[in-house]
């Protein structure tokens, strides 16, 4: 199955396969739109189409169209696709004491930030791996995402977090003129990265 079907608030989601080509994204819509559930008599349920980070051609949009018009069975009710692409820098270095690192761009960090180590962020970044250094936040919108902290600080706006020590997904930022450290539970969405 190619398109996944949810019923969300009266609305029927398709969540649609972004990694196969498209024609087969509109041929499974084809036959799912012949099954019993779209066939009966004044019963036109609303439908919304999810493509997640699939950037639909003007063709393929088109073509979704017809087929939603040809078959008759749905109303349409919208569609999800990106309007851009969010660029992340990765930074594989490990970042050693008495270093520093300026970053002015969302950057996600797969080495581990030693002791000693600073790391100056002007935009949100994400560590996957051990953080024991310094977090310096240039300014009060950053965000801080990681898992694995281990005696870390983090300086906002003036504000300093001591000896955060965590094995758990947090975000930490800057609210009501404090720092907050909330752990995650999940994720809202999927989102589209393209890493350079």
């Amino acid at each position: 199955m190619n398109i996944e079907v949810k019923g969300i608030n009266d609305v029927l989601v398709l969540k649609c396969n972004e990694n196969i080509y498209f024609e087969e994204i509109l041929k499974e819509l084809n036959q799912l739109l012949e099954q019993p559930i779209f066939n009966q008599d004044s019963y036109y349920p609303r439908a919304f189409f999810d493509f997640g980070c699939r950037q639909l051609k003007d063709n393929e949009l088109k073509n979704l169209i017809d087929i939603i018009q040809q078959k008759k069975k749905i109303l349409f009710e919208g569609i999800s696709i990106p309007h851009q692409y969010q660029h992340i820098d990765m930074n594989k270095e490990q970042i050693h004491n008495g270093e520093e690192i300026y970053v002015y761009q969302e950057t996600l960090f797969l080495g581990i930030i030693n002791t000693g180590g600073y790391v100056y962020c002007y935009h949100d970044v994400y560590f996957l791996n051990e953080v024991r250094g310094v977090i310096v936040a240039m300014n009060g919108d950053v965000k801080i995402y990681g898992h694995h902290f281990s005696h870390a600080q983090i300086i906002i706006n003036r504000k300093i977090l001591h000896d955060v020590t965590t094995s758990a997904f947090v975000s930490i930022y800057y609210k009501d003129n404090e720092i907050v450290c909330n752990e995650e539970d999940g994720y809202d969405k999927n989102h589209c990265f393209n890493f350079r």
